[in-house]
């Protein structure tokens, strides 16, 4: 059974406060992270955050893991994950005070992993074309693999779906894109892409940006010829 999210009080404290979206933020790559690195990427001092990481995990947002000597925190799941989402501190409403801030939200804005799945301008691209090539459908809360799709997910990507709809969550998740305004693939088949697209080098990783994506070249090819996705 999927966790239920806090309840919408819980919701309202968490998100009115700056510094604690953005130590939730920091988990939204679903990595584990140090208190030293959250307290590093949300620029608040490390008492800060692990107040605010010992709330986090007595309403159930966030887990702490031990490793040797460290400790290590995550996001619970994928449910906890679409809300921060749609209100991320990196929301186009949030102003930028320097350039190098201005270059990396800019690039989150492009393409970026969305904790297990892509978002951004090319993660909503490619969900939009999944949709215009009838490879999925729309449903009101979430989408269907089309026949078509079984075809083009399980040879064209490699893509095993009868245990990727095995797995304990949802299949499908419309997940609202906060720079975009609209959906992006969520869930565990916008996971299963991710993953394919990774193994076969189709996007990679920024190392001078956490979260932010990019494609290369063969990424491009393949979203051009499979998808026709266009490209400025």
């Amino acid at each position: 059974m999927a966790k239920e999210l806090p309840n919408i009080t819980k919701i309202a404290v968490a998100l009115s406060n700056h510094s604690k979206m953005l130590v939730l933020d920091s988990l939204m790559d679903k990595r584990g992270h140090t208190l030293l690195e959250i307290a590093r990427e949300a620029n608040i001092q490390p008492q800060t955050a692990s107040y605010h990481l010992q709330n986090f995990i007595n309403n159930g947002w966030v887990k702490m893991e031990k490793s040797g000597r460290f400790h290590y925190f995550f996001l619970v799941s994928d449910q906890v994950a679409a809300l921060i989402e749609q209100f991320s501190p990196l929301s186009p409403s949030a102003s930028t005070h320097t350039l190098t801030r201005a270059l990396k939200v800019d690039k989150m804005r492009t393409f970026r992993s969305c904790y297990d799945h892509m978002a951004g301008k090319i993660g909503v691209l490619i969900t939009d074309q999944l949709l215009a090539d009838h490879l999925i459908s729309e449903e009101p809360q979430a989408y269907q693999v089309t026949p078509d799709g079984l075809n083009f997910f399980e040879k064209g990507l490699n893509i095993d779906l009868e245990t990727v709809q095995k797995k304990k969550r949802l299949f499908t998740v419309k997940c609202l894109d906060w720079s975009e305004r609209k959906h992006h693939l969520g869930g565990a088949l916008g996971n299963a892409i991710f993953d394919a697209f990774s193994k076969q080098a189709f996007v990679e990783r920024d190392p001078n940006t956490k979260r932010a994506l990019y494609l290369t070249a063969e990424g491009k090819y393949f979203l051009h010829t499979e998808l026709n996705c266009q490209f400025e």
